[in-house]
């Protein structure tokens, strides 16, 4: 899921400053798991806000943010809702979500999180990077566990020579993540792979902004 982070109060106070009228937009998926920007933390905003005079006229926090069907429905239509009653946004869903609501309001809208990682979560409570949406995935290579976004130095070719014990160099709290690779290889009977020659990376793949369309199927 994509993680972020609450940014402190007195940013997100001295944001919205300007303005008179505001309303709070949170997500139920990644900033609500991670319990930094669901419905939750939008109304612990909204009562900051209130109590440092400015007037929240809305709180919501949907399913998908992101998504512009939830956000524009013709039933039920957040979009207008916000337009109709704030002169200003502020979303705590993440970068996606809070850009998506932005291209279709013509009020200013402001981030009160800051988007940090895809990652996975574990006991709700901790949360680790493992994905960086490179656009040229090598995970079947490498034992189904990826040295771009879980090695500091995203090497795909190995590990550099400087690890320590199974420790990384650049942080030795942190396993290297290529002596985690070949023992997952050597687990699966696949060490031999590692030997091959891996070919340059097509960075091409990862040229912003990148869209996917999904073809009509039958």
């Amino acid at each position: 899921m994509v993680t972020v982070k609450l940014k402190p109060m007195f940013q997100i106070l001295e944001e919205l400053k300007p303005y008179s009228k505001v309303f709070v937009v949170g997500c139920q998926l990644g900033s609500g798991r991670c319990r930094n920007g669901g419905l939750r933390e939008a109304y612990k905003v909204a009562g900051y806000l209130e109590l440092h005079g400015i007037k929240v006229v809305g709180v919501k926090s949907p399913g998908g943010t992101c998504i512009l069907e939830k956000i524009d429905s013709p039933q039920k239509s957040l979009l207008r809702e916000i337009s109709e009653k704030a002169d200003a946004v502020l979303s705590l869903a993440c970068g996606a979500g809070t850009q998506l609501i932005a291209e279709n309001v013509s009020i200013p809208v402001k981030t009160g999180v800051t988007t940090l990682f895809i990652g996975v979560e574990r006991e709700r409570r901790y949360f680790d990077e493992y994905c960086i949406a490179c656009g040229d995935c090598v995970i079947s290579d490498t034992g189904g566990i990826c040295p771009v976004a879980r090695c500091p130095k995203s090497l795909v070719n190995g590990p550099c020579g400087g690890a320590i014990a199974g420790k990384c160099e650049v942080d030795p709290s942190v396993p290297c993540i290529w002596f985690k690779i070949s023992q997952r290889m050597e687990e699966l009977g696949e060490l031999d792979r590692l030997r091959e020659s891996v070919p340059a990376r097509d960075h091409s793949r990862s040229v912003y902004p990148r869209r996917l369309h999904l073809e009509e199927r039958d």
